[in-house]
């Protein structure tokens, strides 16, 4: 088996470095490494993955969009909108689209596009993971979205049933992005054909090959063609650090976004001022299953218990180690979901604001009761003997381990700093009897299990599309396709359940006293977050929806983000964003 697996990544070496040498070789095109692989769907409806997001964003745009301004920063400006008006209640925005949009096959493009593509996003036929983002737009009596638009007098007006804050981010986000209904399926079958591939953005597919590449050329129709300098783009397929940072050491790509810790030391030392660790605004975390059943064999515990055992799981990692010596790109320990930096509308950072929750606060701090342990792993230790786990040793001996607790399947995507990571996550729960199984999966593969159910627990991560908690709590709202815990959602093709857990998603379960469904738990608290205009009011609810979330224990966070970076110098004006985005509408090379 390891002599087929070195085979196999010999011909993917060899295959990438042919195919970068050539897209280099064609003069005016940057050939880009984000990691992550092929993504599960190009669609922007459909796509929810980052590295999707990033490719997606140079053939589609939005209402609005993103410029740099004279200092170098990105700023929200109109892109396919020329101009926008907002009523003095808040409720109703006035768009007026740009004289002679084309779409990038040359076609005109008319207004009401749009708005087929708002509502083919928020169908329940098309069930995208990002649906809910359009409940913020007021429904007609048919369910549709209610919009007027105009095509002769090119203008489109949106009306919401509350204020939203950012509502402007959220028409600068991919799945708000116009797209042709009329030859976009369902499956998104469509956004793999380059003849099909038609948007309105700074350029155009020429090439989708699955695990390879896929490649774009320069948009002639697009509205601003003039200031876009590149002639295109080569978007490679890759899960291979080692690939990838090859790569770029012989100069086939002129950025890449993968890359093993293991190298950050030498990389600084080699080319200073290359790579860069930019902070981003997500939350990189475990995510466990509800529906798997963590009882000993001598014990069935109730659903409420094995949140206790879940969030004793997410305890035991410490932290701060994991940040100094395992990822060691300048991320800040998590102590809650909520990343650092994060707004809500009252406060610039949540995580220092008062009233919100915080969770590991002793992740680093050595325990009195064993030197060897943090405080964290005591209080962990103890909810574990408390829930009734079999053990032998003792957590004041520091030599405890439980001698009953089922094993976890675990799975993740080889990229970046991942492997390293769930490694040691496995390291320190064997050292407490804690055992579990590891499965390498392609990121596409992954993510179709977990959007079917079918996972015990995997590491995830998520980077704000927009600077507001709301972005951070809709993830795990009953209908978000994003919710791989099965918070509130039925069991998917999830088999190895007990009868207790067979109905833990959608059963009466949680909420601070355990006896509320997760509709009733969280999903209000979140709509209530959605519609509160005054801010003080929304902080408290959203610091309310946070510890109902972690309380469920399905979700550990165990960092904030920082993305490493490695762009070459001669490489000027690209967009990078606090959500992790990075776009090369008018960026060029020397």
């Amino acid at each position: 088996m390891k002599k087929l697996v070195a085979i196999v990544l010999a011909l993917v070496l060899a295959l990438g470095m042919t195919a970068v040498a050539s897209a280099e070789a064609s003069g005016n095109v940057l050939s880009l490494f984000l990691g992550g692989g092929t993504p599960l769907s190009m669609d922007p409806a459909l796509n929810s993955a980052s590295a999707g997001s990033n490719t997606i964003r140079s053939a589609f745009n939005g209402l609005m969009g993103f410029q740099l301004d004279e200092n170098g920063e990105p700023v929200m400006a109109p892109e396919l909108a020329e101009s926008y008006e907002l009523s003095e209640d808040g409720l109703t925005y006035t768009f007026t689209l740009r004289e002679g949009l084309k779409w990038s096959d040359g076609s005109d493009f008319a207004a009401s596009e749009i708005v087929a593509a708002w509502n083919r996003a928020a169908s329940a036929e098309l069930g995208a993971d990002y649906g809910f983002l359009f409940d913020v737009i007021d429904k007609n009596e048919d369910g549709t979205l209610k919009i007027d638009v105009d095509d002769a007098a090119r203008t489109i007006v949106v009306h919401l049933p509350y204020p939203c804050a950012y509502f402007l981010d959220l028409c600068a986000f991919p799945v708000f992005y116009a797209v042709k209904v009329d030859i976009a399926d369902n499956e998104g079958i469509w956004a793999t054909n380059p003849e099909t591939y038609i948007g309105t953005g700074p350029f155009r597919m020429t090439k989708y090959a699955v695990d390879d590449v896929i490649s774009f050329e320069k948009n002639p129709y697009y509205w601003n063609a003039e200031n876009v300098k590149l002639d295109g783009l080569n978007f490679f397929l890759s899960e291979d650090n080692v690939a990838i940072l090859t790569a770029y050491e012989k100069g086939t790509a002129q950025y890449i976004q993968s890359i093993d810790p293991t190298e950050f030391e030498r990389l600084y030392a080699t080319y200073p001022g290359e790579l860069e660790m930019y902070i981003s605004q997500g939350t990189y975390y475990i995510l466990f299953n509800v529906h798997k059943d963590l009882s000993p064999a001598s014990k069935q515990l109730t659903v409420q218990e094995q949140s206790k055992a879940r969030f004793a799981l997410g305890e035991l990692v410490n932290r701060e180690e994991l940040v100094t010596y395992v990822t060691k790109g300048g991320q800040l320990p998590a102590h809650g979901f909520f990343p650092s930096g994060l707004a809500d509308g009252l406060n610039s950072d949540v995580r220092s604001a008062e009233g919100y929750g915080t969770w590991y606060a002793g992740t680093n701090e050595l325990s009195d009761v064993n030197p060897d342990l943090t405080v964290d792993q005591v209080e962990a230790l103890q909810t574990l003997v408390d829930l009734g786990y079999p053990y032998e040793g003792s957590i004041e001996g520091g030599d405890i381990k439980f001698t009953d607790f089922p094993s976890i399947d675990f799975a993740f995507n080889n990229s970046g700093a991942n492997a390293l990571i769930i490694q040691y996550v496995q390291e320190t729960w064997n050292r407490f009897g804690i055992p579990s199984t590891i499965n390498t999966e392609a990121w596409a593969t992954l993510q179709s299990k977990l959007k079917e159910g079918d996972a015990e627990a995997a590491r995830m991560g998520w980077i704000a599309d927009f600077n507001d908690v709301v972005n951070f709590l809709e993830i795990f709202i009953s209908n978000s396709g994003n919710n791989y815990p099965r918070l509130g959602r039925d069991i998917g093709t999830y088999t190895r359940n007990s009868e207790t857990t067979a109905d833990a998603g959608i059963g009466a379960y949680w909420g601070d006293n355990g006896d509320q469904t997760w509709a009733e738990a969280y999903d209000a608290l979140v709509d209530q977050v959605k519609a509160a205009t005054d801010p003080a009011e929304r902080a408290a609810i959203a610091a309310h929806a946070e510890k109902i979330l972690m309380a469920t224990g399905g979700v550990a966070p165990l960092y904030y983000y920082t993305t490493p970076q490695m762009l070459k110098p001669n490489v000027h004006d690209v967009i990078r964003l606090a959500t992790g985005d990075v776009i090369w509408n008018y960026a060029y090379m020397d």
